[in-house]
Order: structure tokens, then C-alpha cells, then sequence
């Protein structure tokens, strides 16, 4: 092995132009790192149902209804499910409650979601929502809810087309 004799040339130092280049390499490379961690950071934020909130909005019956219809557009019917009572969910197992929502998932696609009525009397509540779906079909909505452990829960749901007769289903 030969080994560098106290005679042999150094490397010649970068120059300017070389430390400005590789300066600017590292600063996009920090750019780019942290752009990326914040899109990911804002993507999960706002992925999140109100993160700082406990489950179901807890708030208002609003906040529920508005919780769970947001659920059910992004498809998370286990998040949608838990934010009913306990009387409801032991009268409609999730199965069956999974099965009405995939047969009739075009309904529960909202783009446009209007509260028309919203009325707390005590431990009980009712909000009534108008709904705009993807397909463009019109829906109202009838949330009942109720206070139990400190949180609204929906008791009961009721659908209709917005331009049929008041007859509501059950869900």
C-alpha cells in the first residue's frame, strides 16, 4: 500500500461555486423533508375527527349527527355504529347496520349537509338534517338523540327523499 507521502499534492479546495451548490442541494433536501412532514401532519390532522374531542363530538347533538354522518363518508362504518346508543346498537347488530349501509351507500354520500331543525329538551334531543348525496338526490334525515355518561348518542334515525310524504325508515 502506498501510502501519501509528506510530498503529495492535497486536494484541491472546493470552490465557491461547489460549497454554494452543495449548500442548495442540503436546504432543498430540509425544503422537501419538512413539506412533506407537513402535508403528512396536516393530512392526519384533518383525516382525524376532531382529535382533541372525545369520540361522538360530545358537545352538541349537532356535533354527533355531523360526526357521523362524516364517518359514513369516508366509509368508516365502525366509527358511524359506535356513536349510537346502546339501546340502538342492542336492536340493530352492526351486521345488519353494515349491510344497509353498503346496500345503500349512494345515500350516505354527502355533499351538501343543512341542519333544519335542532331541539334539546333535557336528556333528549332532535336534529333534523337535509342532505344533498353524490348521485344529486335529496334526503332528510331525523337524528334522535340522547345525554347518557356525559355524551349524546343517537337513539334513533329516520330517512326519507326530501320530496316524499313524511313517512320515515328506519335504519
Amino acid at each position: 500500500m502506498d501510502e501519501p507521502s509528506a510530498n503529495s499534492p492535497l486536494p484541491p479546495e472546493p470552490t465557491e461555486h461547489e460549497l454554494r451548490r452543495s449548500m442548495l442541494r442540503r436546504l432543498m433536501a430540509l425544503v422537501a423533508v419538512g413539506g412533506a412532514t407537513f402535508a403528512l401532519t396536516t393530512w392526519t390532522l384533518v383525516r382525524l375527527e376532531l382529535p382533541f374531542v372525545p369520540a361522538g363530538g360530545g358537545s352538541s347533538p349537532a356535533n354527533v349527527v355531523r360526526a357521523q354522518l362524516e364517518a359514513l363518508n369516508r366509509g368508516e362504518l365502525g366509527a358511524a355504529y359506535e356513536l349510537f346508543s346502546g339501546r340502538y346498537r342492542s336492536e340493530v347488530p352492526f351486521q345488519a347496520f353494515q349491510k344497509l349501509m353498503v346496500t345503500h351507500r349512494r345515500m350516505f354520500r354527502t355533499q351538501e349537509l343543512r341542519f333544519s331543525r335542532d331541539e334539546e329538551q333535557g336528556e333528549r334531543a332532535l336534529v333534523e338534517a337535509r342532505l344533498l348525496a353524490q348521485d344529486g338526490a335529496h334526503y332528510v334525515a331525523r337524528f334522535t338523540l340522547v345525554r347518557a355518561d356525559g355524551r349524546w348518542w343517537i337513539d334513533d334515525l329516520r330517512w326519507r327523499a326530501a320530496r316524499e310524504n313524511k313517512n320515515y325508515s328506519r335504519t
